[in-house]
């Protein structure tokens, strides 16, 4: 079971969060307004532009099977200049900081070893943590849109009230994985032996390029001779610039996440 987890969580970091870096180069970005982008680069590249000006946003997650369920009822509050994030209403709270990463929930304060200190940190130096930490890349658009990916078409919608570009992106995983490391790489590797080649996404953006919504589509996978069924992840952002609050936890509800064979890193 705990491999099967490792591996859910591996897959769940490449298939919803993307991975690393979005291949080509930035040719320019469009005036809030223009007509749709037509290559991922651009897309990108006025996105970031608008989501550092606004510098902090609320990030809910919905979606249906296993790989969903890490995240399902989750909201995150994240500050996109500072790199952190606060979740919360999913199966665990999560805090992401330059300190490390802080989890909480009655399963992991009994692994710990002490339940009367509820949250487990992973420190910022181990591999471990940032793996972890690329949930942190909610709030990095680039790290949504890989290498490999590109833009098969394009729809003027409407995203809970307000105007939307539709933008339906394939992603090649082999160019994907090349250009992919730790635990990205690991989970796209799963969805290859599996015999998984693409991905498919749907990106909602504004008139300014901020985006709105995320969905996207992990097929059915193997995993040792298990099988993960398909699953549905959404992610709807919303309050761009408005204020956020993320908490450490005081150092007395904190207990060292313990080392465990299997886990990443």
């Amino acid at each position: 079971m705990r491999r099967i987890a490792t591996a859910l969580t591996a897959v769940a970091l490449a298939a919803g969060l993307g991975a690393c870096s979005q291949g080509g180069s930035p040719t320019g970005t469009p005036a809030a307004g223009d007509a749709p982008v037509k290559d991922i680069s651009s897309l990108v590249k006025t996105a970031k532009t608008s989501m550092d000006e606004k510098k902090t946003v609320t990030v809910s997650f919905a979606g249906t099977g296993p790989i969903a369920q890490l995240y399902s009822s989750m909201k995150c509050e994240v500050d996109v200049e500072k790199a952190a994030m606060g979740c919360a209403g999913g199966p665990s709270e999560m805090v992401v900081s330059a300190e490390g990463i802080y989890m909480k929930s009655p399963q992991l304060a009994q692994l710990g070893g002490d339940p009367s200190k509820p949250w487990l940190k992973v420190p910022a130096n181990e591999e471990m943590a940032q793996q972890f930490g690329e949930l942190g890349k909610i709030g990095d658009f680039e790290a949504m849109l890989p290498a490999g990916s590109t833009i098969t078409s394009t729809t003027e919608e409407q995203v809970d009230g307000k105007d939307a570009t539709r933008y339906e992106v394939t992603t090649d995983l082999k160019q994907a994985s090349a250009n992919a490391t730790g635990a990205q790489q690991a989970g796209l590797k799963i969805m290859l032996d599996s015999g998984v080649t693409e991905l498919k996404q749907t990106v909602w953006v504004d008139s300014d390029g901020l985006p709105l919504k995320v969905d996207s589509t992990t097929p059915a996978l193997k995993f040792q001779g298990q099988e993960i069924p398909e699953s549905q992840l959404s992610m709807r952002y919303s309050d761009w610039g408005k204020p956020v609050q993320i908490t450490v936890p005081p150092a007395d509800q904190v207990q060292d996440m313990p080392s465990m064979p299997g886990m990443p890193g």
